[in-house]
């Protein structure tokens, strides 16, 4: 028998892999990815800025704060000397002189502190320095200037009243204190009743005066010098 030609087909073989994506797929995923870190960066960047402004912001606020107190403080320090100041030109004057007499008005500071300004400040003396302080809210700024010459937040006739409990004078050439040299027993005394703060109204007038205090020892009279700063 004769053999029959055999005709063989080649069936191509099938490849089982996986679709590969088109490079349009691929672009756009690339591009979603480049959009997606530029948006994280965008929002970074902003929260960045925002910080950044808000640091400065207060740092401004702080600053205008600052120059403000520190301006405030120029005022108070302006203020605190010319009282002062008023207080030792009347010490350094003779006694008996116009000039040993002194009407101080806070009025004459009008340009410095606004009227609203007054009802924040409190001004005091003691026997050895003038005080102002400004309060605004929980915020305080504080001046204070030391006096060149004995002075005593009393009036003549507080005064007088003092010396008299006391000594059983009241200082007065007609009544003269009996006291030894060097007459620590009354300066100590006035220096001490002198050491606590006497509140100055604002709004009212200061009598600046310069008086004498009459003390006497063996029949010889001595003058004790100071100043009164009173309403």
């Amino acid at each position: 028998m004769e053999k029959q030609n055999e005709v063989r087909l080649k069936v191509p073989g099938r490849h089982h892999t996986l679709p590969s994506r088109s490079n349009e797929q691929v672009k756009v995923l690339k591009n979603l990815h480049r959009d997606a870190n530029a948006w994280v960066d965008l929002i970074l960047s902003k929260t960045a800025l925002i910080v950044a402004s808000a640091i400065i912001l207060v740092g401004l606020y702080n600053l205008a704060a600052l120059h403000a107190d520190i301006a405030k403080k120029d005022k108070l320090d302006a203020l605190t000397f010319d009282i002062a100041s008023g207080i030792d030109s009347v010490g350094s004057s003779p006694s008996g002189t116009a000039y040993a007499v002194k009407h101080y008005s806070f009025d004459a500071y009008s340009g410095l502190l606004m009227p609203e300004d007054y009802e924040k400040l409190n001004v005091s003396v003691t026997g050895e320095y003038v005080a102002c302080t400004y309060q605004d809210k929980d915020h305080k700024i504080n001046s204070a200037r030391s006096l060149s010459y004995r002075t005593l937040p009393f009036s003549p006739s507080e005064l007088e009243d003092l010396l008299s409990i006391e000594f059983g004078d009241d200082g007065t050439i007609v009544q003269p204190i009996h006291s030894l040299p060097p007459y620590t027993d009354v300066t100590g005394f006035l220096a001490l009743a002198s050491a606590e703060e006497r509140h100055l109204y604002i709004k009212e007038e200061i009598l600046i005066e310069k008086v004498s205090i009459f003390v006497t020892e063996a029949g010889e009279v001595r003058e004790l010098e100071y100043v009164l700063v009173y309403q």
